[in-house]
C-alpha cells in the first residue's frame, strides 16, 4: 500500500511514517523541507493548491491509496489569518489533491478535540457544532478544518480527533507550546500555577505513538469510522501531568487552586515575567466526552506504555530545550 502523509515532518507525524514503514506501507512523506524520517520524501505545501506538485510529481502518485492530514501548527499565538488558512485552506488542499489521486480510497483527517470549544455537557463522536466559543484561534480553526472534512464526499474521509499528545519523539519535533508542556518553563522555575480543581480534571491526553497506531489503523481499515476519539482510557488529571512532567527535573510543580479571577491575573503576571500570555490553556476542564467513543475506534488499540509521560520530560531534559527557555526568561 501506497500512503501520503501531509505533514509527516512533525510530532504526530514522525509516529505515523514510521508505524506505516514497519508494516510494510510505501509511504511519501510531505513537507515543506522535503525530508523524511522513515518514507519517501516529497516538497510541498499544503497551504498552496495542489499541494505545491507539479503534474509530473502527481502522476507519480497515481497509484496513492490512502492520504493522512497531520500537519498543523499547534501555536495558540500565531497570527489569526494564518492559522485559519493553514489548518482550513490546508486541509481543503489535501482534500482537493486526494480527489484527483485515482487510487485513493480512504483520507485520514486528524482534527483535535480543541474544536469542540467550551461545548457544554456530554460530547460524542458525532457531535462538532454545539454552540460552542472558543478560547483562541486555533480551536476555531480546527472547527473549521473539521467541519470542511466532515463535508467531504468526492472521497471517503475518516476524522480522528486527538487530546495533547505526549511521548518520546527526536527533541526538535516535540511541541512546547500548545499543551501541557507549555507549562513547565514556568513550573521549572518555581513559580506557582493556578488551576481550577487543583488540576484534578482530566484533559485526554494521549500517547503519541499510540496515535500514530490509531492512524495507521484507520488508513488499513475496511471499514472505518466517520469520526473516532481516541484519548489515554485512564484519562490522567492535568495534575498528574504536570507532576510526572516535572519528575525528570527533579522538581515538584506548585500548583495552586485558582478560579476566574485568578487565571486572569496569572496570565498579567506571566507577561510581565516574560512568559507566554497563554502559558497554559487549560485551566478549567474541557467538555466531557462520552465514554463510548472510544469504542468506534479500529480493534485492536495497542495499549498506553507505561511512562510515556515522564519520558517526553526526559528526552527534552536530555536536549536541553526547555532548560535553555528557563534560562532565557530568567535573564530577560
Amino acid at each position: 500500500m501506497k500512503v501520503l502523509v501531509a505533514g509527516a515532518g512533525g510530532y504526530l507525524g514522525y509516529w505515523v511514517t514510521r508505524l506505516l514503514t514497519e508494516s510494510g506501507a510505501d509511504v511519501v512523506e510531505l513537507n515543506r523541507r522535503g525530508v523524511a524520517h522513515h518514507g519517501q520524501a516529497l516538497a510541498g505545501d499544503v497551504t498552496s493548491a495542489k499541494l505545491g506538485l507539479s503534474p509530473e510529481t502527481l502522476e507519480q502518485l497515481a497509484d496513492v491509496e490512502a492520504v493522512v492530514s497531520c500537519f498543523g501548527s499547534v501555536d495558540w499565538e500565531a497570527d489569526p489569518a494564518s492559522l485559519v488558512n493553514l489548518h482550513v485552506s490546508g486541509v481543503r488542499n489535501v482534500l482537493n489533491t486526494a480527489a484527483v489521486l485515482p487510487s485513493v480510497r480512504r483520507v485520514v483527517h486528524t482534527s483535535s478535540l480543541l474544536a469542540l470549544g467550551r461545548a457544554e455537557g456530554t460530547v460524542g463522536n458525532r457531535e462538532l457544532s454545539v454552540g460552542q466559543t472558543f478560547r483562541n484561534w486555533y480551536e476555531y480553526a480546527k472547527y473549521r478544518a473539521e467541519a470542511v472534512a466532515r463535508r467531504e464526499q468526492r472521497v471517503p474521509v475518516s476524522v480522528v480527533r486527538f487530546g495533547p499528545l505526549l511521548g518520546p519523539a527526536p527533541a526538535e519535533l516535540v511541541p512546547l507550546t500548545g499543551g501541557p508542556l507549555q507549562a513547565l518553563p514556568q513550573l521549572l522555575q518555581g513559580m506557582p500555577l493556578l488551576l481550577e480543581h487543583s488540576g484534578r480534571f482530566p484533559v485526554y491526553a494521549g500517547d503519541v505513538a499510540v496515535a500514530g497506531q490509531v492512524i495507521a489503523d484507520l488508513v488499513r481499515a475496511e471499514d472505518a469510522p466517520a469520526v473516532c476519539t481516541y484519548y489515554d482510557p485512564a484519562r490522567p488529571t492535568l495534575a498528574r501531568i504536570l507532576h510526572e512532567l516535572c519528575q525528570p527535573y527533579g522538581t515538584v510543580p506548585r500548583i495552586v487552586q485558582g478560579g476566574r479571577r485568578a487565571r486572569v491575573a496569572q496570565r498579567f503576571a506571566a507577561s510581565r515575567l516574560g512568559l507566554a500570555k497563554e502559558s497554559l490553556e487549560y485551566t478549567a476542564p474541557l467538555p466531557v466526552l462520552d465514554p463510548d467513543v472510544l469504542a468506534a475506534l479500529p480493534r485492536p488499540v495497542r495499549a498506553e506504555r507505561p511512562g510515556y509521560i515522564a519520558e517526553t520530560a526526559e528526552v527534552l531534559r536530555d536536549a536541553r530545550r526547555v532548560l535553555s527557555s528557563v534560562t532565557e526568561v530568567s535573564t530577560s
